[in-house]
């Protein structure tokens, strides 16, 4: 679930007809201790993957043959109407560490090789220019779907939806012309673990111990999941968020633990225009900083700050290596601010609400006055639009001279 604001259409059918057959195939060219105290089916008679076990290894396995799962843009049998409208009323209440569990996640999934070369293919986030459109774009898709009414089909929330299908199937079009695979199944399920994981299973952390929010807001994923292509086998959000805990739990530690633990040069190159390009929104964001905040989410070894960090189910090694005290003081610094504002303060409701304007006045900024970007790439180019005056959805290409 790239989520990209380049389309053209906003068909109710997907894939594409001319695209069909390839996206039938979906075939690339390349192909236990909970870690925070916390066989759906393709034909449900053939497998039952209550298991997490089973779903990882179906997902990783089958899922690295499969693209989009074709499906029209409807509605699931098993949607809840009430229960998914809670998971968008959630988004105001707890603005400000969902956007952090969201960003944190952008970059988790930067260290899924497969995802990142089909980011680096595209060629929209590897400066921080092109990071700053991408990812300024998928925040407003994101903000769309928690925003608008989904029981009306001519809302921007269907706009959004089917905008950023489109979106994937030519990106993934495009990166398998070039040799760097198509969007998978495992991919998009990976990618949906980055806007869901760190803000359900590091929930206790903050002790935000809201057991409605962690049903609703799976829900509400599991039902954009299905929106954007992602087979109910796959759906990192399973039925409940019982099965979903268990599901994102095995993902972050068989897949995002390690994956985190031994990042490429090509990790860090892109994060760090992932950042500097954010960095035009908040001035506070720092790419070792964020990269700390990321890695003890998911529970990489060494990137612990509190003592209850080690109560993951893995024993501490006294003779770790703390990558604290390898950044410097302003990164200590905010690693020091921003984990005590959301694991002592957070909890308080004026301090919350405080927290969540400043998100809010930021994304307002960022629309109307996005003065920090226009400063740096100019007043064209650091306006950043994903629908048109209309309500259609707003074509992008890659026309500025800084790209």
């Amino acid at each position: 679930m790239q989520v990209d604001g380049s389309n053209s259409s906003s068909s109710s059918k997907f894939p594409d007809p001319t695209e069909r057959e390839t996206w039938d195939s979906g075939k690339m060219q390349s192909a236990p201790d909970s870690k925070d105290g916390h066989k759906a089916a393709r034909e449900e008679e053939l497998l039952d993957l209550k298991d997490p076990e089973d779903y990882l290894a179906h997902l990783l396995k089958d899922g690295s043959q499969e693209g989009d799962s074709g499906a029209d843009l409807e509605l699931p049998s098993w949607y809840d109407e009430q229960l998914f409208r809670r998971g968008q009323s959630y988004f105001s209440k707890y603005r400000f560490v969902m956007n952090a569990g969201m960003l944190a996640g952008l970059i988790a999934v930067l260290a899924v090789p497969s995802i990142l070369r089909v980011l680096s293919c595209t060629r929209q986030s590897s400066t921080a220019f092109t990071a700053y459109r991408r990812y300024v774009r998928t925040i407003f898709h994101t903000q769309a779907w928690y925003n608008h009414n989904i029981a009306d089909r001519s809302s921007r929330f269907w706009t959004s939806i089917a905008a950023v299908r489109q979106a994937h199937s030519r990106s993934s079009h495009a990166c398998a012309r070039r040799g760097a695979g198509q969007i998978t199944q495992k991919d998009l399920a990976l990618t949906q673990f980055g806007f869901i994981g760190f803000i359900t299973m590091g929930a206790h952390r903050i002790q935000l111990n809201d057991q409605d929010f962690l049903e609703a807001t799976t829900h509400m994923w599991r039902v954009l999941g299905h929106l954007l292509g992602i087979k109910d086998e796959y759906n990192i959000c399973g039925r409940n968020w019982a099965e979903s805990k268990l599901r994102l739990d095995i993902v972050m530690r068989k897949v995002y633990e390690p994956a985190l633990g031994n990042t490429s040069d090509d990790f860090y190159r892109m994060t760090e225009a992932l950042i500097n390009g954010l960095w035009h929104m908040n001035t506070m964001f720092s790419v070792d900083a964020n990269i700390f905040f990321t890695k003890r989410l998911a529970c990489v070894k060494g990137y612990e700050y509190y003592s209850f960090d080690h109560e993951n189910g893995v024993k501490q090694d006294p003779k770790q290596k703390l990558h604290y005290y390898d950044m410097g003081w302003w990164d200590r610094f905010i690693v020091s601010y921003g984990l005590f504002l959301v694991t002592y303060l957070h909890r308080y409701a004026l301090v919350r609400w405080y927290l969540n304007f400043r998100v809010w006045l930021v994304d307002v900024l960022t629309y109307y006055l996005p003065y920090m970007a226009i400063l740096k790439f100019g007043f064209k180019s650091a306006y950043v639009r994903i629908f048109r005056n209309g309500g259609e959805a707003q074509d992008f290409t890659l026309g500025f001279k800084y790209d």
